[in-house]
């Protein structure tokens, strides 16, 4: 069978990411640039290009970091979006137009990590005075390790956690999500909140809905005591049983028990489109959130928080994003010193102020929550630190072009257009056949 478009068109990214690195990797990446201002250190720093990014670093970050240091100037550069972000930064590596730093997230640090490209910076931290390893929550530091260094510093994290429309609650008289709720309890909340207004045989207001990204849906498998991998990332376990339970649950809430819209009854709204438009009571969220539901709109109800459900154990998910310095830099020390203000106290404060999830320092993140700069987040706001306990990033192989291809059983199998227990046997069957042919 011919492959699909999408087939190709991953395939072709895939094999421009795995050539550019290769790439990279013979020339040397050095960087063929020179200082513009004499007696001044210029570091390039890559980033994403949302406007929101581009105003919090060009009108705060970078100035307020340069007037602290001005032997150091920090050049900006970004993507052209989000989806040509790691083309263009890996075309610059392989052109000796590296950047100095650059921004990752979960998804694709494990890529660079992978190549050897990083610069580890545990020797940094081991000696700095102003910063120590446990200024930050170890469960996100963890994710920016590879083979045991220390290769950035994370800036910005957030657990997810429940979100409720606290008025669809009081119309239907359903009582608020306990703390210690069970996966029992919220099948049972979310059908008491599904309702057919206008009795059209189609449910106008659903309990919940479900989300089948990566950084929702690994939740329930741990819940259920399941794992994507076993501790050494050497085999795919999505086709133990546990693993199966878990995320059968998850779907079923659409396909099953119709308390969540399909994909087919979204028509294209995601769950936080849902969520503010009053047809759905639930969500699972990130802090993130709060620029949309706070800062951007306020909503026309009342909402709250709450823990994740407890299945056999609590589980949540991690999103978290942070810096990284390229082996390449001319200067590794003004590197670390930009790095550092990015993810310490200087940075987080500033992070504090625009919203940007919760800081990775722990100090600003506890701050934060003990007293919110926006005095409108709700009075639950500290589940997600709460939840720093049990949450975890979901695993990213360094390939994650292939392991996204793969996924796409799963995917098919929350449209209902398959069983999940064979999705899940496919998709971890495929996973194994990558992992032994050296793939990732």
């Amino acid at each position: 069978m011919a492959p699909s478009r999408r087939e190709l068109i991953r395939s072709l990214a895939s094999a421009y990411l795995v050539g550019a690195a290769g790439s990279l990797a013979a020339s040397g990446c050095r960087d063929t640039r020179r200082d513009d201002i004499p007696g001044v250190v210029t570091l390039e720093f890559y980033n994403y290009a949302t406007p929101e990014f581009l105003a919090l670093y060009n009108e705060k970050i970078i100035p307020r970091f340069e007037k602290l240091n001005p032997g150091i100037r920090i050049r900006m550069n970004a993507s052209l979006g989000d989806a040509g972000y790691d083309a263009k930064l890996l075309t610059l590596i392989a052109g000796k137009m590296a950047p100095d730093l650059f921004h990752v997230t979960q998804q694709n640090f494990p890529f660079y990590a992978a190549k050897d490209i990083l610069m580890p910076v545990d020797d940094f931290l081991k000696r700095d005075s102003e910063l120590s390893p446990d200024a930050f929550y170890s469960q996100v530091t963890e994710g920016m390790k590879y083979k045991g260094s220390l290769l950035g510093l994370p800036s910005d994290f957030s657990t997810i956690v429940m979100l409720y429309n606290r008025d669809l609650f009081d119309r239907y008289g359903v009582r608020p999500p306990a703390d210690d709720w069970t996966w029992d309890d919220y099948l049972q909340t979310s059908q008491a909140l599904t309702h057919d207004t206008d009795k059209d045989g189609h449910p106008d207001v659903y309990g919940t809905m479900i989300s089948g990204t990566y950084n929702r849906w690994p939740s329930w498998v741990w819940m259920n005591d399941g794992d994507l991998f076993t501790p050494d990332m050497s085999r795919s376990l999505m086709d133990e049983p546990a693993a199966i339970e878990g995320i059968t649950y998850y779907a079923n809430l659409a396909l099953k028990e119709h308390v969540s819209p399909t994909a087919a009854q979204s028509m294209g709204q995601d769950f936080q489109d849902f969520f503010t438009s009053g047809m759905t009571a639930m969500i699972a969220d990130s802090r993130f959130a709060y620029k949309r539901f706070l800062r951007k709109r306020k909503l026309p109800f009342r909402w709250a928080l709450a823990p994740m459900p407890r299945g056999k154990r609590q589980a949540t998910t991690f999103i978290w994003g942070g810096n990284c310095i390229l082996k390449s830099t001319r200067h590794p020390e003004e590197s670390w010193k930009f790095l550092k203000f990015l993810s310490g106290p200087e940075g987080a404060a500033i992070s504090r102020e625009a919203g940007n999830a919760l800081p990775a320092y722990r100090p600003a993140a506890e701050e934060e929550i003990r007293k919110p700069l926006d005095p409108t987040v709700p009075p639950t706001d500290h589940l997600f630190l709460d939840a720093v306990s049990y949450g975890r990033t979901a695993p990213f192989p360094p390939q994650y072009a292939e392991y996204n291809q793969a996924m796409t059983v799963l995917q098919d199998a929350f449209l209902g257009l398959r069983p999940m227990e064979d999705a899940c046997k496919e998709f971890a069957a495929e996973v194994n056949g990558l992992l032994n042919a050296g793939v990732f």
